[in-house]
């Protein structure tokens, strides 16, 4: 599946960054100069320079955008806005050797999933780490499957962004303290501050047949959203 024209823009942009051939402290070029030279849409420019907005790339003012840095700040976000980007985190990341078990969601489990008390799961929990760096932690990751076949895909990563168009995706974000059997692998203080992200896969209407719950250290994220455009109506 080819990807989103967006992301084609801002891996062109970004290797141009990398290269040199657009160097920190020089202009990118215009939305109506990029617009025309890829064919593509101003939403989609827009896009694109959003998404090295939030690598810490480039910096976006009236004046214009300006490229700040030569390598993206922070390749992992704790949150997802698009189905693409959850896809992005699945080839990007890895649970390092996840620990496999049975789970009956007792009242605690069936709380923090949102689902029925007694449910029966299949779970892989362990830390996420990046393909590229495992020995960087990124958060405790935690998937309940409904049914078998969606563990052992989980595990081989036998997944593509075809398989949330049949899906709806909840994500919810939560500020809560860090669980005391999380806190050591996460190399924090029991208690401290956590980011908890919670997907919920359904299917066929309310049927839910995937819970996700990523757990990251309160200190290491900043969830920034900016509004470009926003006029009231008098």
């Amino acid at each position: 599946m080819r990807r989103p024209l967006y992301q084609e823009l801002a891996d062109h942009l970004v290797v141009q960054i990398t290269n040199g051939s657009l160097r920190v402290g020089e202009r990118v070029p215009t939305e109506f100069e990029l617009c025309a030279e890829h064919e593509m849409s101003r939403g989609t420019v827009r896009q694109a320079l959003h998404r090295l907005e939030v690598l810490g790339m480039i910096e976006r003012s009236r004046a214009g955008t300006t490229v700040t840095a030569t390598q993206p700040v922070d390749t992992y976000r704790p949150s997802a806005a698009t189905p693409e980007e959850v896809m992005e985190r699945v080839r990007s990341t890895q649970l390092w050797h996840p620990a496999v078990a049975e789970v009956v969601a007792d009242a605690a489990i069936a709380a923090r999933l949102d689902v029925d008390e007694g449910s029966y799961w299949y779970l892989l929990a362990g830390p996420l780490v990046m393909r590229s760096d495992p020995a960087t932690v990124l958060c405790w990751s935690e998937h309940y499957h409904l049914d078998i076949s969606g563990r052992d895909r989980l595990r081989r990563g036998d997944f593509d962004v075809s398989d949330l168009e049949s899906t709806t995706l909840e994500q919810v974000v939560t500020a809560e303290p860090l669980r005391e059997d999380l806190a050591s692998a996460l190399g924090a203080a029991p208690g401290s501050p956590s980011l908890v992200v919670r997907r919920t896969h359904f299917a066929a209407g309310p049927v839910k047949v995937k819970v996700s719950v990523h757990t990251h250290r309160g200190d290491r994220h900043r969830i920034t959203t900016t509004f470009e455009g926003v006029h009231p109506k008098i």
